[in-house]
């Protein structure tokens, strides 16, 4: 196996279970109905921003991550998050192959 095929798959893992954070505060919104398009940020200003809009393309904090990462550090904790993940993925294949390699030199 190539290693850069590797690398992006250990990537590609580590955005997933990044993601999958997201999606479960996105889905805990369309589950709560009276929390859509009434929860509201007041920020100084009078533009109201909600977190869930129940419109495609909306612009509620939780309607996507481009919108959250424009009012919260999401995108820091993102990638702060990914590379977490990609080293505990990365060490639990290391430790899965130190064990098959002692498994093979005991025979």
């Amino acid at each position: 196996m190539d290693k850069s095929i590797l690398e992006k798959r250990i990537h590609t893992k580590a955005e997933e279970r990044t993601d999958k954070y997201f999606s479960e505060i996105r889905d805990f919104f369309h589950k709560h109905d009276d929390l859509v398009n009434e929860l509201v940020l007041k920020p100084n200003s009078k533009e109201k921003v909600y977190f869930r809009t129940n419109y495609n393309g909306g612009s509620g904090i939780f309607d996507s991550q481009d919108i959250l990462s424009k009012y919260t550090n999401w995108q820091d904790i993102r990638q702060e998050l990914v590379e977490k993940y990609e080293k505990e993925e990365t060490d639990n294949i290391l430790s899965k192959l130190d064990s098959i390699n002692y498994l093979l030199e005991g025979e």
